[in-house]
């Protein structure tokens, strides 16, 4: 399965999709084009990889058009099996990232007026896309000299750094940036640029001066256990131990055939590691479902069709009364959640353990999603289908149903207590075989 995923290209992207399907009211469909390929593309881990990255080198939507965020979900997607270097390329070369961290048009020092370049880029590219704020052993555990943490880079490197990213340019909303075409002279800062030790000489053009830095960033020893951790999380598990941390980031140094950074091969390494695969997990394994995948799985699970396009899952941000989660809809560079939160006063916390995507939830949350997956199950939008036939000759047996259904969304087992609970729940509404009670059932169940 891993072979044949790997081996599948984007069947469509985005941004066609888009353009293929124009909205007549506001232009394009964004998320109907994102959730058309999430309910529906075969090339599902491209998307999931994708989807996971959208959260570590994050881009929100509100700052531009749909298009440019369609081209940098297509970014993501269409280099997501290749090298780490390659995608952080092509992620700082895009038109969004350039307007979202606000170094397009970003230009040198000049003394005169006392203009700096802008640090915005400089800094989160470290801080968030490839080392880190704090050096790190190759498990993931922070480096630490007489009890104290080791920090990564300091302000000296951001200023460095902005140097580098100067005298680029958008280009309209679907294209990579560019060298600014006129005046690059007065824009890019063509002296010496020093940063995380490394030096980039006087009289480099801009892109040899680009292609310098990413190269520095991208081969850092931080990366690879900053990255690998990050992945586990979004893909596994919350708290990964520091042996799994350890296995996927020697993946990332070498994949086996002398390549770094091989992200495909990470994917790999992540989603067949023995801990991700135990019978009997700790009692720390594992992760919440965030919206956004909870959603898709379970629309996936009930073979979710579409008669004609668009997909029509806009809108699903409020908490209350929708998702509560859109992709690539984070209003921060921070994403929806941080890796490292852990909400307070509970249990979790109290174990000194992680749990990100909790930061997201709370009681409103909670009841919108029961509230809205329920009606959307009884009810689909226009044109969507979900195929509950299967589950609904089972309504009458309401065991045969929870086992069923735990079978098509959990991936292990049910415990013996809960299953007894929901099977009891199913059970209490087994008083009517009418057809609007065996669908009933199914949205209990």
């Amino acid at each position: 399965w891993f072979g044949e995923q790997l081996a599948l290209g984007v069947q469509e992207t985005n941004l066609s999709r888009m353009q293929r399907h124009p909205s007549p009211t506001s232009g394009y469909y964004l998320h109907s084009v994102l959730w058309e390929g999430f309910l529906s593309d075969p090339a599902q881990l491209r998307k999931r990889c994708a989807y996971a990255l959208s959260q570590i080198m994050v881009v929100g939507r509100n700052t531009f058009s749909p298009q440019t965020l369609a081209v940098y979900a297509d970014v993501l997607e269409t280099h997501a099996f290749g090298t780490f270097r390659n995608l952080l390329e092509h992620v700082t070369r895009s038109s969004a990232m350039g307007r979202w961290l606000t170094y397009s048009g970003n230009k040198k020092a000049d003394v005169a007026s006392g203009r700096v370049p802008d640090e915005n880029f400089a800094r989160e590219v470290m801080q968030l896309f490839t080392v880190g704020l704090w050096q790190l052993d190759l498990d993931g555990t922070r480096v630490q000299v007489g009890g104290v943490d080791v920090a990564t880079y300091d302000q000296a490197d951001v200023a460095g750094l902005a140097r580098v990213f100067t005298g680029w340019t958008t280009d309209g909303d679907i294209n990579p940036m560019r060298p600014q075409p006129s005046n690059l002279s007065s824009s890019y800062e063509s002296g010496e640029k020093q940063f995380l030790g490394a030096t980039i000489p006087a009289g480099r053009s801009i892109t040899e001066s680009l292609a310098d830095a990413l190269n520095v960033l991208a081969n850092h020893p931080n990366v690879a256990p900053f990255i690998s951790k990050q992945l586990i999380q979004r893909l596994v598990a919350s708290n990964p131990s520091r042996d799994y941390v350890r296995r996927v980031a020697s993946v990332f140094l070498d994949d086996g055939a002398g390549v770094y950074g091989n992200l495909g091969a990470v994917y790999r390494a992540i989603l067949t590691d023995p801990e991700a695969w135990t019978t009997e997990p700790a009692a720390a394994f594992g992760k919440l479902r965030e919206p956004v995948l909870r959603f898709s799985t379970i629309m996936r699970a009930l073979g979710i069709t579409n008669t004609e396009w668009p997909w029509n899952l806009n809108g699903l941000s409020d908490p209350a009364t929708r998702l509560g989660q859109q992709p690539y809809d984070s209003t921060s560079v921070f994403n929806y959640y941080r890796p490292g939160y852990t909400p307070p006063s509970t249990p979790i916390a109290d174990a000194n353990l992680v749990a990100p995507e909790f930061q997201i939830v709370d009681e409103t949350s909670v009841i919108g999603w029961l509230n809205f997956t329920s009606d959307f199950v009884r009810s689909p939008y226009s044109r969507m289908r979900l195929d509950l036939d299967g589950l609904r000759t089972l309504s009458t047996d309401a065991a045969a149903l929870v086992d069923e259904v735990a079978a098509r969304l959990v991936p292990r087992p049910l415990p013996s207590a809960l299953r007894t609970r929901i099977v009891s729940a199913v059970a209490a509404n087994l008083h009517s075989t009418t057809t609007t009670r065996s669908l009933e059932r199914v949205v209990i169940a």
